[in-house]
């Protein structure tokens, strides 16, 4: 990943450490080397990208404004159908999926990434939770300026 890519995090509305920038691109790619995913990024509710593997390398709105929007709506259909908080969001379409996990109510950042298999999606939305609840610690870091 380029030098760019981390430095615009810090140019933002975000104040983010490299060390943790680091930790979390690592997490990132982990996460794929070991699966199918690809595309994965940690992106802020209000719709800034914070880390993205390598292969998350599309325009910045796809990982900004949309899954931001998206997550907006969702939790307020979830509170007014009293579903409870949300979890995520699945998106199907007819190459493949886009996973968007939200995490805790109080995080302010979410998790989004593609598949194109659908046989394996719910040993996905597992390994992806799992691997979400470890970079929790290291969101809740994260700073607004």
């Amino acid at each position: 990943m380029s030098s760019e890519k981390r430095t615009s995090v810090k140019d933002s509305e975000l104040n983010v450490s490299q060390e943790i920038l680091d930790d979390l691109m690592r997490a990132l790619e982990l996460l794929e080397s070991s699966t199918d995913l690809e595309g994965t990024a940690i992106v802020s509710k209000t719709g800034l990208r914070v880390a993205s593997s390598e292969t998350a390398d599309v325009v910045a709105d796809i990982y900004s404004a949309s899954p931001a929007t998206l997550i907006s709506l969702g939790e307020k259909i979830s509170e007014n159908l009293k579903q409870g908080d949300l979890q995520d969001i699945v998106i199907r379409g007819n190459n493949g999926f886009t996973i968007i996990l939200v995490g805790d109510k109080d995080n302010d950042f979410m998790l989004f990434t593609n598949c194109k298999t659908s046989f394996r999606l719910g040993y996905y939305l597992h390994k992806l939770k799992k691997a979400f609840k470890l970079m929790e610690p290291l969101l809740k870091q994260i700073q607004y300026k």
